[in-house]
């Protein structure tokens, strides 16, 4: 029975101790992503700070609520920053700012290659045009007729790159409440060199941007209200109405399909007759590109140097298509 007791004694003793063992490395750990963590923090701020004594020595004027960056997660948020412009600009407001992809050492140094890859999102933002900027200025005028004095919009934006094959993916979003969506996808082809880029001095690589090539190309386009508002802008200008606009525009469509035809055979048929199916249906729009060999800068420069005969082949290449809805 006494052996037992002992037995069991050094077995919880052993677990204890196993136990202490495991919540000291777990409050090391944690120590130390605090230590790491708030010197990123200090060091995100001070950046920050830098940037705001900068612009405002430019005349514009920055704050922000509270800036937190997480080497874990690799990521800094940036709380409601806000640009505010002098009479001539419009103010900015971004409720959220997030910014993923980089390492605890580009807060450490001035200088550094760019990241592989990197995330920014911006969600709720407001832009605002004052009265002071609209007034004088008959082009704003017709923005502020169309759209208003405030949009409201949220951005994506990543790009991620693939040393070995050297593709570097891009891809945006972007949504303006009450009006539009849209989305872009792109791929190249040669772009080791951005591995390699330093982020201040972009302008060492410019030979180097030569080699690279469009792989692929995708423009996405959603109407949430953009449409009718440019109508209905339209409506009160001529006196004409919502269907009679609609008609002018297939009209002109149609017209240019005749031209294109007569012109350049049936290459720009396809694209013409979806351009006037969203005309007669606003609600999407996509157009990609998907040549059958990556286009490179020589091609692009050669088919602006030909003329018609160039661009028509450059076209050719890349396989342009449009669908709507």
């Amino acid at each position: 029975m006494e052996r037992n007791l002992n037995t069991n004694q050094a077995r919880q003793h052993g677990s204890i101790s196993l136990l202490t063992i495991v919540f000291m490395l777990i409050a090391i750990l944690a120590s130390g992503y605090y230590y790491i963590d708030r010197k990123a923090d200090i060091r995100a701020q001070d950046i920050m700070s830098k940037f705001v004594e900068q612009a405002r020595a430019d005349g514009v004027e920055l704050h922000y609520q509270d800036i937190d960056a997480s080497p874990l997660f690799r990521r800094v948020s940036i709380s409601d920053f806000e640009i505010k412009g002098n009479e001539q600009e419009p103010d900015i407001q971004l409720k959220n700012i997030q910014i993923t992809g980089f390492g605890f050492n580009a807060l450490e140094d001035e200088t550094s290659t760019l990241p592989l890859s990197m995330t920014v999102d911006i969600e709720n933002g407001t832009l605002h045009l004052k009265p002071t900027m609209v007034e004088a200025d008959t082009d704003l005028q017709a923005l502020v007729e169309t759209f208003d004095e405030h949009l409201q919009f949220s951005t994506h934006f990543s790009y991620e790159l693939d040393t070995e094959t050297g593709e570097l993916t891009l891809s945006t979003t972007a949504t303006v409440v009450d009006n539009f969506y849209s989305s872009t996808e792109l791929s190249f082809g040669g772009a080791n060199w951005l591995a390699e880029l330093d982020a201040q001095s972009p302008e060492q690589a410019a030979p180097d941007m030569m080699s690279t090539t469009l792989n692929t190309l995708t423009i996405a386009f959603e109407n949430y209200g953009i449409i009718e508002k440019v109508r209905s802008v339209a409506m009160k200008k001529t006196g004409k109405s919502k269907q009679q606009l609609t008609q002018d525009s297939i009209n002109q469509l149609n017209q240019l399909k005749l031209i294109a035809e007569k012109n350049w055979g049936n290459l720009f048929i396809p694209m013409i007759d979806e351009l006037i199916k969203f005309s007669a249906d606003p609600q999407r729009l996509k157009l990609s590109i998907h040549p059958e060999k990556p286009l490179g800068a020589t091609i692009f420069m050669s088919a602006f140097m030909s003329g018609d005969t160039g661009l028509l082949d450059l076209i050719k290449q890349a396989r342009i298509e449009i669908k709507a809805n």
